[in-house]
């Protein structure tokens, strides 16, 4: 497709072409795809593409939605193409820096939304998002709950830079402090020993033994750090499992997402501390243990 004179182009002959390139390169969904991409580009709604099929596109346009349409034949994810990703009704802005948020960590904040109901009568509830990401999981319980005092880590100075474009879109960037450093290693010092009402993760649970199989946007594009997680994907949920007794109150919550075939041995983590109650189970859209729930005990010792 040649790149010609100013007003060459419309809406349909764009989508046809980009439709038929994207089929060839084997793209599960040509034509929605390339609708997405250019109804972004051009700043309307996917029905206005309908709506006014013979719009010329300006030259500027076409040379970009060419570039964004070889991106998503080489398998560049939608997600970062627009820097759009939903969750929770929510627009987040993401990129390479961030793993993409993914539906089934909705559940994850609906569980604590559900689970801080309990704590109704306190002045405050403290979270620790371990693996903040894009910031999905702690701006939206930022958003959706009052009285909370979110601390956001993340290993990654990138992902937290994303973090907080996103807490400054949502205007929630004072109840989150955000914290670079290695799982509770930066909470030290903050003064919440023993204070936190939730500890959330959607930590790296994929082993290494997965990661060649995984789909080609994922295992190409995504950050490896926020993937993968030793060789049998348990590694990061050990890790935080064993620090969880010196910042978690009595009664507090650890809410995970974990991996498929994978929510069981999580909960023997939990029950080899002897601290927690027994462990209770969400499924995910495809009926898969996707969330796992563990209450600390309300007495210790």
């Amino acid at each position: 497709m040649k790149n010609t004179s100013p007003g060459k182009y419309t809406i349909s002959t764009l989508a046809r072409w980009s439709s038929k390139l994207l089929q060839e390169h084997g793209i599960d969904s040509p034509s929605l795809d390339a609708e997405i991409i250019l109804s972004h580009l051009l700043g309307c709604k996917r029905i206005d593409l309908y709506i006014n099929p013979d719009k010329p596109i300006d030259d500027t346009v076409v040379m970009r939605y060419k570039d964004a349409i070889q991106k998503r034949a080489q398998r560049v994810p939608l997600q970062y193409i627009t820097n759009h990703a939903e969750f929770m009704s929510l627009d987040f802005y993401v990129d390479e820096r961030v793993l993409i948020p993914r539906p089934e960590t909705e559940l994850l904040v609906e569980a604590v939304i559900k689970k801080s109901q309990k704590f109704f009568k306190e002045n405050e509830i403290v979270i620790v998002d371990i693996g903040v990401g894009s910031g999905n999981i702690a701006v939206s319980l930022a958003k959706k709950m009052d009285r909370t005092r979110i601390f956001a880590i993340d290993i990654s100075p990138d992902a937290l830079a994303v973090a907080k474009i996103n807490a400054q879109r949502y205007n929630v960037f004072s109840k989150i402090t955000f914290l670079c450093g290695d799982i509770f290693q930066p909470l030290e010092g903050h003064g919440i020993e023993s204070k936190v009402t939730f500890i959330v993760s959607n930590p790296p649970y994929i082993s290494t033994d997965e990661f060649n199989s995984l789909q080609k946007e994922v295992r190409d594009f995504e950050p490896y750090a926020a993937l993968i997680s030793g060789q049998n994907g348990l590694q990061m949920f050990k890790r935080i499992i064993a620090n969880t007794h010196t910042w978690l109150k009595p009664g507090g919550y650890v809410i995970f997402e974990v991996g498929e075939k994978q929510a069981r041995n999580v909960a023997r983590l939990f029950e080899e501390t002897q601290c927690f109650k027994k462990a209770a189970f969400i499924k995910d859209y495809q009926h898969i243990h996707r969330i796992v729930i563990a209450q600390m005990e309300e007495t210790r010792g």
